[in-house]
């Protein structure tokens, strides 16, 4: 990642603290007067040693000389800084030692009372803000997935997207608000402390300024080195979070073929991987400290050594020495924060980069028409319709199919002819790679999308349930919905019978994806919902298949109630389900091969005659 593209990174986290300015404006303000008032400290060291160790007339003498190693001021600032000292003077060595000795106490108390009420102030405000800034972003970025098209899904692992919402989302935390406020403390805290320096001894100063470039040079290697690690130390991590999602949600089949020690090997692996990418990156992100700080007390060293030549020399006065000494080391603090900051927002880019990608991609609903639907009227047609994968290996093949309004379509084939495909294409989970397909002659392209799923009702061979309770499963999608609704479809889906012996009926919780429920339950919970959103398309794909023969009984019992008066495409392997339907299309690779009425066509030589002479020697 180039510099330029990191700037532009950080531009638009920026962008999430806008809508906060005005608790953004107040920290800034609390950051300002806490890092002030920290550099004050600095500036009471001359006055306590000269009401320790001079007499009342040297001591007000010290505080009006300027030593003649000063930098050189304007007048005008001369005059303001005088005035000050004056008054300051008034203040501190008015009365005996003992008396100013105790006004020095309580002035200093006074001043670090109030910083820490300001340092209290920024640092919840800091925290305040981050967290706000971070459930934006996450909220954001879980929306933008929920909005992103099936082709998505099938390049991602689930467990990269996790990670993409977790661990890179908390990642971010202090390179947005924390950043700016650290840069805005201990950039002042540094500014204060460098200003005491060159006010105190300007040929001492430019002494320690010649280790700078050095300094910035090294802190921006280590820079690039700690973004790339960064980057990849977050991919590894999402391979951690990926293996997790599939060997969790697939337990009960690593049990079953007795994997746990191939699976925790693989775990392992990744989690070596992770382990390698994260220590090569701290190993840079460690060195910006050690080499702030060595470089600071060479400066330090060299203070030491000439300006005591200068003490020893009556150059300089041996209480702004101290403070000298005392700013350069305060100085090493926010300076080895500054280089410290910069490891965070190095690794927060990484991170917002994966976020960025993400949000980026063009919704389904960005690519969506805008016309409404509200009905079905006539016919549902698919013209020469053509569609692949990105594997460009052809999965449909000029398919034309028209399917009337009532009319309940089977699609039948060997496994991978593409008939779930074909049904895919009608919710536009994907899109025809070419030709088109219409509902009442309009193209389904230029269709609002909202509008045209709100006529659909779907239910898969792998049923969807949520750890929720019964009732809200079936309720999904529906905001306040009457219960006598919900049990109505319940009954007509053949499902009121086993929730009522459920232990706590309708509201039983029936865990991650209905794992308490059999097959056949889960089914008929799928059904019911499809029921109570009585759509009037109906997309039915091998809602039976994995059922034994009395949850298929009572699951196709509820599937015949379901298709009554709806347009219907029924996906079947077994042909004995859908013996009744107006017509039955025969797909073969990605090709209509045949198209009738069951009686048809098992008076035909073809594909669907031997596929029921198979399942009837069965």
């Amino acid at each position: 990642m180039r510099d330029r593209e990191a700037g532009r990174i950080y531009l638009r986290l920026l962008k999430y603290l806008f809508p906060h300015w005005k608790n953004a404006i107040i920290l800034f303000v609390a950051t300002t007067i806490f890092a002030s008032l920290s550099g004050v400290s600095l500036t009471l060291i001359p006055p306590f040693l000269n009401i320790l160790f001079r007499s009342e007339k040297a001591t007000v003498t010290a505080a009006a000389d300027r030593q003649e190693e000063s930098v050189l001021i304007p007048e005008a600032m001369e005059e303001r800084i005088d005035d000050l000292k004056s008054r300051f003077k008034s203040l501190i060595y008015a009365g005996s030692p003992v008396e100013r000795l105790a006004r020095f106490c309580v002035i200093f108390f006074l001043l670090m009372f109030i910083k820490n009420i300001f340092g209290y102030l920024s640092t919840y405000l800091t925290i305040y803000l981050e967290q706000s800034i971070l459930a934006k972003i996450r909220n954001e970025l879980y929306g933008k997935i929920q909005l992103l098209p099936l082709s998505f899904f099938d390049r991602q692992k689930t467990g990269h997207l996790i990670s993409r919402i977790t661990n890179d989302v908390t990642s971010l935390r202090g390179a947005v608000v924390g950043s700016l406020a650290s840069i805005v403390r201990n950039s002042l805290m540094t500014l204060i402390a460098i200003t005491i320096i060159f006010y105190t001894s300007w040929k001492l100063s430019l002494l320690t300024i010649m280790l700078v470039p050095l300094n910035i040079f090294l802190i921006s290697l280590i820079s690039r080195k700690l973004r790339k690690g960064s980057m990849r130390a977050q991919e590894r991590m999402a391979d951690i979070t990926s293996v997790l999602q599939e060997t969790i949600s697939g337990v009960r089949v690593v049990k079953a073929f007795g994997m746990e020690a191939f699976e925790k090997n693989k775990f392992g692996r990744f989690n070596t991987r992770y382990f390698r990418e994260f220590i090569k990156m701290r190993r840079f992100a460690e060195l910006a400290s050690p080499t702030s700080e060595t470089l600071g007390i060479l400066a330090s060293v060299i203070i030491l050594w000439y300006g005591g030549k200068l003490v020893i020399s009556n150059h300089l006065d041996p209480a702004n020495l101290m403070m000298f000494i005392g700013a350069m080391l305060w100085v090493v603090t926010p300076i080895k924060n500054l280089s410290k900051l910069n490891n965070v927002v190095q690794e927060a880019l990484a991170c917002g980069h994966r976020i960025f990608q993400i949000l980026d991609i063009p919704t389904e609903a960005e690519r969506s028409g805008e016309i409404e639907i509200d009905a079905l009227s006539e016919t549902i047609t698919f013209d020469r319709v053509c569609f692949s994968y990105e594997n460009d290996i052809p999965v449909l093949v000029d398919v034309s199919l028209t399917v009337k309004r009532g009319e309940v379509v089977a699609l039948v084939g060997p496994s991978g002819a593409g008939k779930s495909t074909l049904a895919d294409l009608l919710p536009r989970f994907y899109s025809p790679r070419s030709g088109k397909i219409y509902i009442d002659g309009r193209d389904i392209a230029t269709l609002k999308l909202s509008s045209l799923r709100d006529l659909m009702g779907i239910v898969t061979q792998e049923t969807i349930l949520f750890n929720d309770t019964v009732f809200n499963n079936i309720a999904y999608g529906r905001e306040e919905c009457p219960e006598e609704q919900v049990v109505q479809a319940a009954r007509a889906a053949n499902a009121h019978e086993f929730i009522t012996s459920l232990v706590d009926g309708y509201h039983t919780v029936i865990g991650d994806r209905g794992v308490q429920l059999s097959g056949g339950q889960r089914q008929r919970l799928a059904i019911a919902r499809a029921l109570l959103k009585n759509p009037q398309i109906l997309i039915l794909d091998e809602a039976t298949s994995s059922l034994d023969v009395e949850s298929e009984a009572l699951v196709q019992q509820a599937i015949d109630r379901l298709v009554q008066g709806r347009t219907t495409l029924v996906i079947a392997h077994r042909l004995s389900t859908i013996k009744n339907a107006d017509t039955i299309v025969v797909v073969e690779n990605g090709r209509i091969r045949q198209m009738g009425t069951h009686e048809e066509l098992i008076g035909e030589e073809g594909i669907y005659q031997k596929l029921y002479q198979l399942q009837i020697r069965v």
